[in-house]
């Protein structure tokens, strides 16, 4: 094969991946922002929905929140506390709104917004991002609202307590995982509240 073909062709894949690699960075930029803008909307109102009562929120300190996070003892779903605010009734505190991630879901990540008022109940659970099945995690989510325990346990013959919830049929793993997440959130609440 003649060498000046070679180089040639060598230039012309180099430039077209040049070209190419400009245009995606180009479009991510372009893009970057409104998807940004839509996270943080879908966040806003999934927190809303976990707390229906409230007209505002402030959220904790990243500091306050890293500090705490280490202290939680029942870890044992590798979850994590994203963030976690305090949802106001005009000037009230009626509760808090934290965002948890379990990393033990059967496909991945589960990210939920988990709403606990003055009374530690559940008042609403909502699920930012999952990668199982359709509908298993919208399933499980009704569960734990209106509860109020200080940890949920998965079971599978029919729930006889407050505290116990059904692990959907073929999805054991996302019901733990979902619960995993609960259970953080939970502990996550006495820590900030000092108990």
């Amino acid at each position: 094969m003649n060498l000046k073909k070679i180089i040639k062709d060598v230039f012309i894949l180099c430039l077209i991946t040049i070209i190419c690699g400009g245009l995606m960075g180009y479009v991510y930029q372009i893009t970057k922002k409104p998807i940004e803008k839509q996270a943080k909307q879908t966040q806003q109102e999934a927190y809303k929905l976990v707390m229906k009562k409230a007209t505002g929120f402030k959220k904790y300190e990243d500091q306050k929140i890293k500090k705490l996070s280490k202290q939680l003892k029942n870890n044992e779903n590798n979850v994590e506390i994203v963030q976690a605010l305090k949802a106001y009734q005009n000037k009230k505190n009626i509760g808090e709104i934290i965002q948890v991630i379990d990393h033990d879901g059967f496909g991945g990540d589960i990210e939920l917004i988990v709403g606990i008022n003055q009374q530690k109940e559940i008042t609403g659970v909502e699920i930012l991002s999952i990668d199982e099945t359709v509908g298993l995690g919208m399933n499980a989510k009704n569960q734990y609202v209106g509860k109020k325990v200080d940890h949920f346990q998965v079971v599978k013959n029919g729930k006889q307590n407050e505290d116990e919830v059904d692990s959907l049929s073929g999805a054991t793993i996302t019901s733990k995982a979902m619960t995993g997440g609960i259970n953080g959130a939970l502990e996550f609440y006495d820590l900030l509240k000092g108990r």
